[in-house]
């Protein structure tokens, strides 16, 4: 895991928009910690976006960050996480797998505050 914590998009929008739990998270992260996200999350920024301004904000504010794809690896790992929350009837969005096969291939940790979705798969770690 070393220092890397893997920041979901609900995290980066409350920092956004200068409220929620989520802005203190984000802080002690970027304070302590090496911030990471992955390609998916950006798409959902991006997603979000309502101006040419926004996404300005977006980039610059992921612009320390290390960016992780969604390769071969995390293919893997994201398709036997579908697999084994479909065996279990417990399916969460399909963005959200990507993420987790993401973060489990690099064995980094998610700071988010979808505990509910990402606490079903076995081989995320949920930060802190």
């Amino acid at each position: 895991m070393g220092n890397r914590v893997c920041i979901d998009t609900d995290i980066i929008i409350d920092h956004l928009r200068g409220k929620g739990q989520g802005v203190k998270i984000f802080e002690k992260i970027i304070q302590q910690y090496a911030p990471v996200t992955t390609y998916i999350n950006k798409f959902e920024l991006f997603c979000g976006a309502r101006s040419k301004y926004e996404i300005g904000v977006i980039k610059e504010t992921l612009s320390g960050f290390l960016v992780l794809p969604f390769d071969d690896t995390a293919c893997e790992e994201a398709g036997g996480i579908y697999r084994e929350l479909k065996t279990h009837g417990s399916l969460i969005g399909i963005r959200d797998i990507m993420i987790a096969g993401i973060a489990t291939a690099h064995n980094i940790p998610i700071a988010t505050n979808n505990i509910k979705d990402f606490s079903r798969i076995k081989k995320v770690k949920v930060w802190p």
